[in-house]
């Protein structure tokens, strides 16, 4: 019984996306390594966030940063702001991943797990991707590799 409970587990933790949600995103405000206070309310309605939770120990947080990184090339990406919110690591260690690992999004720190308490966080990495309304529209253990920040309406007919 403690094996099938632990492999379902696992399978929650270790899933691919999510289908979109209707969650609305929860405004917080955290310190960023730069010493700079981001909150969330006051950059929506400008287009889509993606927010990465990620901590400095987490191998798959480094196995997945050519992912984040292939994201920030999707079509519209150039209007989308990237967040990375460490979960509960020292400002030193999730400084030094970020240099080391050249992580590509603007790191934040979550040192006491608040914020990833409020978005669900139970296993990391995850990747959650809110729309210019405030709504969840992909939530994720894996970036998503074909997401299009362009919306629909705005795109050309193809011909």
């Amino acid at each position: 019984m403690k094996k099938m409970i632990a492999a379902f587990a696992l399978a929650l933790l270790t899933a691919p996306a999510m289908a979109a949600s209707t969650d609305t995103a929860k405004d917080f405000s955290l310190k960023g390594l730069d010493g700079k206070e981001f909150r969330l309310s006051e950059n929506l309605g400008k287009g889509y966030i993606v927010i990465n939770f990620w901590a400095a120990w987490c191998s798959t947080c480094k196995e997945e940063i050519p992912e984040l990184k292939a994201l920030m090339k999707r079509p519209g990406a150039d209007k989308v702001l990237f967040l990375g919110v460490n979960v509960g690591d020292k400002d030193n260690k999730a400084a030094k991943f970020v240099k080391k690992h050249s992580y590509p999004y603007k790191p934040l720190l979550d040192s006491e797990k608040t914020v990833s308490r409020y978005y669900g966080v139970l296993g990391i990495p995850v990747t959650v991707i809110i729309d210019k309304n405030g709504k969840i529209v992909f939530r994720g253990s894996r970036p998503p590799g074909n997401f299009d920040f362009v919306p629909p309406e705005t795109q050309s007919p193809k011909r």
